[in-house]
């Protein structure tokens, strides 16, 4: 999630791309370090609830807290609460950090629909093993045709190859939080 949110703040704050591209990426964050604009996302989790095990002064996590939270009907109207009041339609730049919540996007639809309809991959596996992965970190995956392979056969579909797997719009950049920063309990 970490990688793919400074991806995400890096495509976001490039003035490379077509006008439209541009455009429906938005400017809030153009004026903005990573690291500002990864704390107004904690601030903002942290004012509708939805990380009560997070100290922000302090940088500390609560273990406790975090257990009982995790998975609760609050945690749940926490969720709601910030989608509702802090994800806007007609931008790219909002929730870096919390579009890496995977588990809380994902839980209406797994108790909605029967897990089996659903089909989970991973980025990193979804890369060519050349190393042209979109996070710039590698490589080392099963390949396009894999995961193209995989979807096809879950949903029922004949086979389709896959004409041209040239990596398109790939960025390169330095990760500014290599090497800073811990987790304390």
């Amino acid at each position: 999630p970490i990688k793919r949110a400074v991806s995400h703040y890096k495509m976001v704050t490039s003035k490379d791309g077509t006008p439209e591209q541009l455009a429906v990426r938005g400017s809030e964050w153009r004026t903005s370090t990573l690291e500002e604009v990864f704390e107004k996302d904690i601030c903002d989790m942290k004012e509708d609830g939805l990380l009560p095990y997070w100290d922000v002064e302090n940088k500390t996590f609560d273990r406790e807290v975090f257990d009982t939270f995790a998975n609760s009907r609050e945690e749940d109207e926490a969720w709601e609460r910030y989608v509702t009041t802090r994800v806007p339609l007609n931008t790219g730049s909002y929730a870096p950090l919390a579009r890496g919540m995977y588990a809380l996007q994902c839980r209406q639809w797994f108790r909605s629909f029967d897990r089996k309809k659903f089909l989970v991959m991973k980025l990193e596996d979804m890369s060519s093993s050349s190393g042209d992965d979109a996070g710039g970190g590698g490589g080392g995956g099963k390949g396009e045709q894999w995961a193209v392979d995989r979807t096809m056969e879950h949903l029922g579909l004949p086979r389709f190859t896959v004409p041209d797997v040239e990596v398109k719009n790939k960025r390169e950049y330095r990760d500014p939080l290599e090497g800073r920063g811990e987790l304390r309990e």
